[in-house]
């Protein structure tokens, strides 16, 4: 405005020079171009992902120090065999969490005006498996955490980590293929893409399906770590008992 002022251009047609065609900006899926309702969604799966990677660490933990010979599972309990303890605690997590999923997916989002388009069943069909997937992954690791306290600083040091991997506080675009296909390993990062997709962008189940069909991989992956990792864990005492 100043240079057409200087060359002597004033009134409508330095306005026509200087903005041609007006505008107006909107990010879409974002339209109050808020902060909050951009990251909380990815927010809300984190902080599923992360407490039950947190609870199922303590109750490892809990359970080592309240047996005498510091067990994951007791002798007179894994009796029964290892695939039943590991489908009882699966299915005590899971029926907890199921509720919980429900009240922090689909009632906070409402509760606080943040974006909640997707369809609710398309949402129960996501949460089936991200929450089968963090259990089962949560459950291995646990064998491999000695202690309550170890299981805090994992909690800390992976927070942040994986909001940054799930390719929406950073783009995807600027990751590595590396730091990819390493992110691909938490349940978190196909939870957040899928959970933003469903809930601000309103898609379907199958416009999702790469995000769930790693979901589903990582159930069965992590479902065959635990049995062999917990199978494991109860030779080693056993066998440290018969010596």
């Amino acid at each position: 405005v100043a240079r057409l002022n200087a060359m002597g251009i004033t009134g409508e047609q330095q306005a026509m020079i200087s903005d041609p065609i007006p505008y107006d900006s909107v990010i879409l899926y974002n339209e109050g171009m808020g902060f909050a309702s951009f990251l909380m969604p990815a927010i809300l799966i984190l902080i599923i992902h992360q407490t039950l990677f947190f609870g199922i660490g303590m109750a490892a933990g809990t359970a080592r120090e309240e047996n005498r010979f510091h067990e994951l599972v007791s002798s007179s309990v894994h009796r029964g065999g290892t695939f039943r303890v590991i489908l009882g605690k699966a299915l005590a997590f899971f029926s907890l969490y199921l509720l919980w999923s429900v009240y922090l997916l689909g009632f906070i989002p409402w509760l606080f005006n943040l974006p909640h388009i997707g369809n609710p069943f398309t949402l129960l069909e996501f949460v089936v498996p991200f929450l089968l997937a963090t259990i089962f992954f949560s459950m291995t690791a646990s064998v491999f955490v000695p202690s309550r306290e170890i299981q805090m600083v994992l909690l800390l040091f992976f927070s942040l980590i994986l909001l940054f991997l799930s390719g929406i506080s950073w783009p995807q675009s600027a990751i590595s293929g590396v730091w990819k296909v390493f992110s691909w390993l938490f349940p978190a990062t196909f939870g957040i893409q899928a959970y933003f997709k469903i809930n601000t962008m309103g898609a379907s189940i199958h416009e999702v399906g790469f995000e769930q069909i790693g979901l589903w991989i990582q159930t069965a992956v992590y479902f065959i770590t635990t049995l062999l990792a917990y199978h494991w864990q109860i030779k080693k005492h056993i066998n440290k008992k018969e010596e």
